[in-house]
C-alpha cells in the first residue's frame, strides 16, 4: 500500500471516533445542535466556490480532463464553463472570503504575532469544526499566514499532548479565557484538521516554519494507538 493510500485509509477511520469510549454518548447526540449554522454554510459555500472556480480548468471535450485531477492536475472549472467570466468568478469568491475573514461580521480574529481563531459568534465559544474548516478555507485560497495561525492556536490550546485523548482535540473553548467547555472530540474537526494539514504540506512544503505533514502523522499515528473497534467505511 503506498504512503498516500496508508494515510487516506488511516484519515477514513476517524469516522470511527464517536464509537470511541472517549466520546460521551450524550455530547455524541447533542452537540450537532449547538454549531454555528452561519459560520458552518459560509464555510462550505466558499469552500464549494473555490472548488467550482480553479482557473485552470477544462472542458469536459478536453483530452487533458478524462483523468482525474488527481493525477492529470487539471481541474475543471465549472462557472467558467457556464458562460461566467473569469473576473466576476474571482470577484465572488474573494467577496466571500472577505465576508467571513475579514469584514464587519466576520468570524475569525487574530492573536498577537502569531496566533488567530475561528469563533462561532452565535455560542460566543470556538469550536475545532470552525477552527479546521478554516484551515481548509486558507490553504484552498493560498493564505498560508491565516493558516499558520489557526493551527497554532488550536494545537496551543486545544490538542492533547498526552493520556488516552493524546492527538486530538477538545471541541469547545472561550476564546476569552482559554477554558475547555468539554475535554472531547468531535470527529469532523479531526478529519479536517488532518486533511488541511495535509494540503498544507503539499502546497507550502513543510520548511516554512511548521512541518505540516508531522502534525498530521501526530494526530494519526495516536489516533491508530487507541483502542475500540475498527469500523470500516465503504
Amino acid at each position: 500500500m503506498r504512503k498516500d493510500q496508508l494515510l487516506i485509509f488511516k484519515i477514513s477511520s476517524l469516522f470511527t471516533l464517536r464509537q470511541n469510549k472517549l466520546i460521551h454518548k450524550k455530547k455524541a447526540e447533542s452537540y450537532h445542535f449547538f454549531r454555528s449554522d452561519k459560520l458552518k454554510y459560509t464555510a462550505l459555500f466558499v469552500f464549494s466556490l473555490f472548488e467550482l472556480s480553479v482557473a485552470f480548468g477544462q472542458a469536459p471535450d478536453d483530452k487533458k480532463a478524462i483523468k482525474p485531477a488527481y493525477q492529470s492536475g487539471v481541474y475543471r472549472n465549472l462557472f467558467k464553463e457556464a458562460g461566467y467570466a473569469q473576473k466576476e468568478i474571482d470577484q465572488k469568491v474573494e467577496k466571500a472570503y472577505h465576508d467571513v475573514f475579514e469584514g464587519a461580521h466576520k468570524v475569525y480574529f487574530e492573536v498577537g504575532d502569531s496566533l488567530g481563531y475561528v469563533c462561532d459568534v452565535k455560542n460566543h465559544d470556538a469550536r475545532t469544526e470552525g477552527l479546521s474548516y478554516g484551515m481548509m478555507i486558507a490553504v484552498q485560497l493560498n493564505k498560508k499566514d491565516v493558516f499558520d495561525r489557526i493551527w497554532r492556536w488550536s494545537k496551543k490550546y486545544l490538542q492533547h499532548r498526552d493520556g488516552p485523548r493524546e492527538g486530538y482535540f477538545a471541541w469547545s473553548i472561550s476564546p476569552q479565557t482559554r477554558k475547555r467547555n468539554s475535554e472531547g472530540s468531535a470527529s469532523d474537526g479531526e478529519l479536517y484538521f488532518i486533511t488541511s494539514l495535509l494540503f498544507a504540506s503539499n502546497r507550502w512544503g513543510n520548511n516554512t516554519g511548521i512541518d505540516y505533514y508531522k502534525e498530521a502523522r501526530y494526530i494519526l499515528d495516536a489516533m491508530w494507538k487507541k483502542m475500540g473497534k475498527l469500523i470500516f467505511i465503504i
